[in-house]
């Protein structure tokens, strides 16, 4: 039997679970095979880095592939619905019997797979399918009621015990080398038709999983002993800087967890200090929540919000604001310094990205849907659940156990967590010359008003705090039923 390998968010060769079992049940070889859908993902608003670190990616693992004798081959169609007749053309070509990949849980690619499956299955070809984004699959957690859950806490204990006494969570390690190559790959393209692929940072986000197992090693022993001290510093190198690779599954989830797990002592139970190794693992745990929230509750998919009776907050269009919003130009200088890192690197700090979303959607009080379409264009690490969960959760539409009247002070964030304006100066740079935490209210600041041209706050935090508040309790009553 010759196997098909689909490769889609999962861009490496270790602990990839369906190429692992496919090179372990093939008998006549594996092809691998990766489908650009330019229309989809313009559609789904992938960023512009994102696609040049893919296509970065996609080189690097074509090489790695090959020394396994396994060739990469690319097809080009427009979007999901071109790709069942597109993979079945492959298969008769190649002459694979099966198709194996790895489960996505959005709910666009869930439709598309199962499209691909009853293609496969009526002309006689196997179809596998594995869990390998996360530690533990989304729908394998479950209340005692037999639901999904909605608050992080529980959930997170209900994680660790299902990896306390579970073994899938072991990681799998690299595939067996095949005996030939069946046909020859095809070369990766230099160009995708829609995006801009000149923005690419490669000095900051290098490809290939030795440099990217390089930059988790890096992690560990420099930064992970003190990563609850200084993963909410921006100014820091405190945090990990691996979204990117989880996104793209350049990085194997279970193998980031098992190496922090290794850095911490091998034992389980570091998965209960809220310190170190532990700490950064529930982040991991947050991602995977964020894919749990999705798979149980599948209109967040639909640009639905979580809590159906949010639907009804009168969210204003304010197109100018949203537009200052989105280049770093609002008067607050940690949200300005966050907007203007990500459109420099594609990027920002986790901590800022609350804050800035939250400004979007309390003090501006503008749809949280408007912030996500833009992270999700300019982001290199560009994941739907992560991004889309972070967001409702800003804007208390999401999954967050607080109350609506979570509404962060931006000015006290920056100076809490920026205190000597280190991140402010190194990004907003018409606040170069103001030292320590009075870069922070330059509108205030007795070296002038606005120096080097920098705008007043577009809105009185108190004041669209109250705004806001007074637009989450009209919101409240009969909630709207979902679409």
């Amino acid at each position: 039997m010759r196997v098909l390998a689909w490769f889609r968010s999962d861009l490496r060769v270790d602990d990839q679970r369906a190429l692992f079992y496919a090179c372990r049940d093939a008998t006549r070889g594996v092809v691998a095979v990766f489908v650009v859908t330019p229309a989809q993902w313009t559609a789904h608003d992938v960023s512009d880095r994102r696609v040049a670190l893919t296509l970065r990616q996609l080189r690097s693992l074509s090489a790695s592939l090959m020394k396994r004798r396994i060739p990469l081959r690319i097809l080009n169609v427009p979007d999901f619905s071109a790709t069942p007749a597109a993979l079945l053309a492959l298969a008769d070509e190649t002459e694979c019997a099966a198709l194996y990949f790895n489960i996505e849980y959005e709910v666009r690619e869930h439709r598309r797979d199962e499209a691909v499956k009853r293609v496969f299955e009526a002309a006689g070809r196997r179809v596998r399918a594995f869990h390998d984004q996360v530690v533990v699959p989304p729908d394998t957690i479950r209340t005692r009621a037999g639901g999904f859950y909605t608050v992080f806490t529980p959930y997170r204990r209900a994680w660790i015990k299902v990896v306390q006494e579970s073994d899938d969570a072991q990681v799998l390690g690299s595939p067996r080398r095949q005996p030939a190559s069946p046909t020859p790959p095809d070369p990766v393209p230099d160009a995708v038709k829609g995006f801009d692929l000149s923005v690419d940072r490669c000095d900051l986000w290098p490809e290939g999983e030795q440099k990217v197992a390089s930059r988790v090693d890096r992690f560990i022993s420099r930064s992970l002993r003190d990563y609850h001290d200084r993963r909410d510093v921006p100014s820091d190198e405190g945090t990990s800087r691996l979204s990117p690779y989880l996104a793209l599954g350049a990085l194997s989830a279970r193998r980031a967890f098992h190496d922090a797990l290794a850095a911490a002592g091998g034992h389980l139970a570091a998965l209960d200090d809220r310190r170190g190794a532990g700490c950064w693992i529930t982040e991991l745990i947050w991602r995977e929540f964020y894919r749990h929230v999705l798979v149980g509750f599948p209109r967040v998919c639909m640009n639905q919000a979580f809590k159906p009776e949010t639907e009804r907050v009168p969210w204003r269009r304010d197109e100018e604001a949203f537009a200052a919003w989105c280049i770093g130009r609002t008067g607050v200088p940690i949200v300005d310094a966050g907007m203007r890192q990500l459109l420099a690197e594609g990027w920002m700090h986790n901590r800022v990205r609350m804050i800035t979303a939250m400004y979007l959607t309390k003090d501006l009080l503008i749809d949280w849907r408007w912030g996500e379409r833009h992270f999700m264009r300019h982001l290199v690490d560009g994941d739907f659940a992560s991004n889309n969960g972070g967001w409702q959760w800003s804007a208390s539409t999401g999954t967050d156990a607080a109350p609506y009247f979570r509404i962060f002070n931006p000015f006290a964030q920056g100076r809490r967590f920026d205190p000597e304006g280190v991140y402010v100066r190194r990004y907003v740079e018409e606040l170069s010359s103001f030292t320590g935490p009075c870069v922070h209210v330059p509108h205030v600041s007795s070296d002038g008003l606005f120096s080097g041209g920098y705008p007043a706050p577009l809105v009185d935090h108190a004041e669209a705090r109250r705004r806001a508040l007074e637009a989450f309790k009209r919101s409240r009553g009969s909630p709207r039923k979902p679409r």
